[in-house]
């Protein structure tokens, strides 16, 4: 009996030692308040919060985002992921290909959201894309899946002023340009045009 008596008052000082009272009103009162807690936290089916990778779309998105000002803490909110991976998630974005001669992503935007990407392989003068919109206006190259390096070309020249554009000088310095080069020019202006939304993300590949 003594013995039995004695596991009471142990499991009544355990009680307290973590809850601060052993008063079973106070104890319910706690019970309601952790059930009330738990039920208001968002319910995620997929399980994103386990996630260790983010989707094409969601890497481009979170890139923008991260570039426009938010923080690893309200990307990690976001994604429903930990901060450590968003960290992850960014050094990935800057390993996207493991080609030796694809040293450059432009990521199509329109908003945050990602419509084509571009890899370039500048030593071989050949490109490598993949659309993620079925709206053909929003695509880096329209209807045409295979672009050509001239294609490239031409999408770059249009994604800035003109070469014949009045007083270009004064233009590329107020840029941050020393010449008339589309994909430095793109770097400065991200390719951002007054009549649309769209807007091109570079993405230079880290070293080894």
């Amino acid at each position: 009996m003594r013995g039995s008596e004695t596991v009471k008052e142990d499991f009544k000082t355990q009680i307290f030692d973590i809850f601060g009272t052993v008063d079973l009103e106070q104890l319910r009162a706690i019970a309601q308040k952790v059930q009330l807690i738990e039920s208001e936290k968002p319910h995620n089916e997929r399980g994103a919060g386990r996630k260790n990778s983010l989707t094409p779309q969601q890497l481009a998105e979170m890139l923008a985002l991260h570039q426009q000002g938010m923080g690893a803490t309200e990307l990690a909110k976001k994604y429903g992921i930990s901060r450590q991976t968003i960290y992850k998630q960014l050094e990935r974005a800057q390993n996207f290909s493991n080609d030796p001669n694809t040293m450059l992503r432009l990521n199509y935007m329109n908003r945050n959201d990602l419509c084509t990407t571009i890899d370039v392989d500048f030593k071989h003068e050949k490109i490598k894309i993949k659309n993620y919109t079925d709206k053909i206006p929003l695509r880096a190259f329209g209807v045409v899946e295979n672009p050509t390096w001239e294609d490239f070309q031409w999408f770059l020249k249009d994604r800035c002023f003109p070469e014949t554009r009045a007083h270009l000088k004064w233009v590329l310095s107020d840029v941050g340009v020393p010449f008339y080069d589309p994909l430095m020019i793109i770097e400065k202006t991200k390719g951002k045009m007054a009549e649309d939304q769209q807007w091109i993300e570079v993405i230079h590949r880290k070293a080894s």
